[in-house]
């Protein structure tokens, strides 16, 4: 059995666009905090309470604690991946030949796939067969 696997150009775009984004956000905040909680001996017990506590200056005027911008960069990334998993389509193909019967003389034929019109081998007739078993 063979499966086609499609991707969608704009899922597949909006996905990997969302993933940068998180990531960037993620690693703006592991930036601002690294210098503050790299001389500490534990560094993730000091990395959380330094994300809790301090913010960071977006825009002149607006701040917000590393906190929130830790969990949108998680949301982000989550839906990045979300999108990019449920942007594609799976086409499963059966691999073995089918069998199509002409409507008007009754005769079967194997075919190595299904055929919208074809010519009939046995009455010559151009057709629309159709699918017996797969």
């Amino acid at each position: 059995m063979r499966v086609i696997v499609r991707r969608k150009l704009s899922g597949h775009v909006v996905g990997v666009i969302l993933c940068l984004v998180g990531l960037f956000l993620l690693f703006m905040v592991f930036w601002r905090a690294w210098p503050n909680i790299s001389a500490s001996s534990n560094v993730l017990p000091s990395l959380w309470s330094y994300i809790l506590t301090e913010q960071a200056t977006l825009v002149s005027g607006v701040t917000l604690k590393l906190s929130y911008l830790c969990f949108v960069g998680a949301i982000f990334v989550f839906a990045g991946v979300f999108v990019l998993v449920f942007g594609r389509q799976i086409v499963y193909l059966s691999g073995g030949p089918i069998v199509l019967q002409c409507p008007y003389c009754r005769n079967s034929w194997k075919a190595r796939r299904a055929m919208g019109w074809a010519e009939c081998p046995h009455c010559r007739k151009f057709i629309h067969p159709q699918v017996m078993k797969t």
